[in-house]
C-alpha cells in the first residue's frame, strides 16, 4: 500500500498545472515586450546616429576639398552628387562671391538624406552643414600650381 501511495504521488506531480504556465507565460510576456521594444528603440537611434555621422564627415570632407579648390583657381562651380554607397544620401556645394571685387567667397557644403527622392535638398531633411569662407590671394594660386 505505501508503494502504491507513492506511485500515485509521483504520477500525480509530473507536470505543471495549467494555472502555473498561465502564471509563467505572463510574466515572461510583461518582462519580454518592453526588452524588445528598448532593443528596438536602440536600433534605430544607433542607425539615426551613424547616418548623422556619416553626412557631418562628408559634408565637411566636400568643404574642405572646395576650399582647397577654390584657393587654387578661384572656381565658382557649384557641385551637386550622391554620396558613393550610401543610398538616399546626397550632397551639395554652393558658392556665392561676397561682393564685386571684394576676393572673399562663401562656400557652403550641405549633406543630406534625400527622404523624398527628388534629388535635392529641402526644408526638414536631416542634413549637415557646414560654411566656411575663403579669400583670393595670389600665394593660394601659386602654392596650386
Amino acid at each position: 500500500m505505501n508503494y502504491r501511495h507513492s506511485n500515485q504521488a509521483r504520477r500525480n506531480r509530473t507536470g505543471q498545472s495549467i494555472l502555473e504556465l498561465i502564471a509563467a507565460t505572463t510574466i515572461i510576456a510583461i518582462a519580454l515586450v518592453p526588452a524588445l521594444k528598448l532593443m528596438r528603440d536602440s536600433i534605430r537611434i544607433g542607425r539615426q546616429t551613424e547616418t548623422v555621422n556619416i553626412l557631418a564627415t562628408f559634408s565637411m570632407s566636400k568643404l574642405e576639398e572646395h576650399l582647397a579648390r577654390t584657393a587654387a583657381n578661384w572656381n565658382t562651380t557649384p557641385d551637386t552628387g550622391a554620396i558613393p554607397n550610401y543610398n538616399g544620401l546626397r550632397f551639395q556645394v554652393t558658392k556665392v562671391n561676397e561682393g564685386v571685387g571684394s576676393g572673399l567667397m562663401r562656400i557652403t557644403s550641405v549633406a543630406y538624406e534625400d527622404g523624398n527622392g527628388n534629388g535635392t535638398y529641402d526644408a526638414g531633411e536631416r542634413n549637415a552643414t557646414f560654411v566656411a569662407k575663403v579669400a583670393k590671394n595670389v600665394a593660394y594660386e601659386q602654392e596650386a600650381s
